[in-house]
């Protein structure tokens, strides 16, 4: 199915649409008010991995760049410097999402929902074909899921020292989006979440500071076009 938008989105979004920005997310100044219908991310950990070096810790592949909230010493200073890329999501997701969400965190999944009135014409072809099956709505509304860290599989393992499980940003993506919807991930790193959107038949837009991941974004994005 092609990634087809709502009538909402039939806007001029060729600045941004399907695109990785390699800058901070704390200004999206790419993105208009109101424009993603989701974010899906895994932020940096604090003061645990340097993100400037490769996935086993050992080979420096980029100057540390200052927006680098991982490498910071101050925990305040972290979560201050998370504040305004979390602003600048709340500013550019649409409100109130439409499908089921959680009342609970589960481990350490957030499921935050910005306030607001939805706009909820979605045609129902695309309802239809974004629909959960019976199996997957079981599986994915329990409060534990068992889903195994990336391995050796991963063509960014030993590339990225955090990678996202496919699966965990697959099933956000289906339970928190309608087919050709637009999936936000400020903190883009190896591309999991890309990756996942385009799948499933979603749009993505994404930021990430160290340009030296380009290659295995796009080799994640273009490896599925080749399936």
């Amino acid at each position: 199915m092609q990634n087809k938008l709502p009538n909402e989105l039939q806007l001029d979004m060729s600045g941004y649409i399907d695109k990785v920005f390699f800058k901070s997310s704390a200004v999206m100044s790419e993105l208009p008010d109101c424009s993603v219908q989701l974010a899906v991310t895994s932020p940096p950990y604090f003061n645990v991995k340097d993100y400037s070096k490769d996935g086993y810790q050992n080979d420096v592949h980029s100057e540390i760049d200052e927006n680098d909230i991982g490498r910071l010493n101050s925990f305040d200073a972290y979560i201050n410097s998370l504040l305004p890329i979390w602003k600048e999501c709340a500013r550019v997701l649409k409100p109130n999402p439409r499908n089921f969400y959680a009342q609970n965190s589960c481990e350490f999944i957030l499921v935050l929902v910005k306030d607001g009135k939805p706009d909820n014409n979605i045609p129902e072809d695309v309802k239809e074909a974004s629909k959960l099956s019976q199996s997957e709505w079981v599986e994915y509304t329990k409060q534990i899921w068992n889903i195994p860290i990336p391995g050796k599989g991963d063509i960014a393992f030993g590339e990225h020292s955090a990678i996202m499980p496919e699966e965990m940003a697959r099933r956000l993506i289906k339970l928190y989006s309608f087919q050709g919807e637009l999936v936000l991930d400020p903190f883009t790193g190896s591309g999991t979440t890309l990756r996942a959107a385009k799948e499933l038949n979603r749009h993505y837009v994404g930021y990430e500071l160290y340009e030296h991941y380009r290659s295995v974004i796009s080799q994640k994005l273009t490896i599925l076009c080749a399936l």
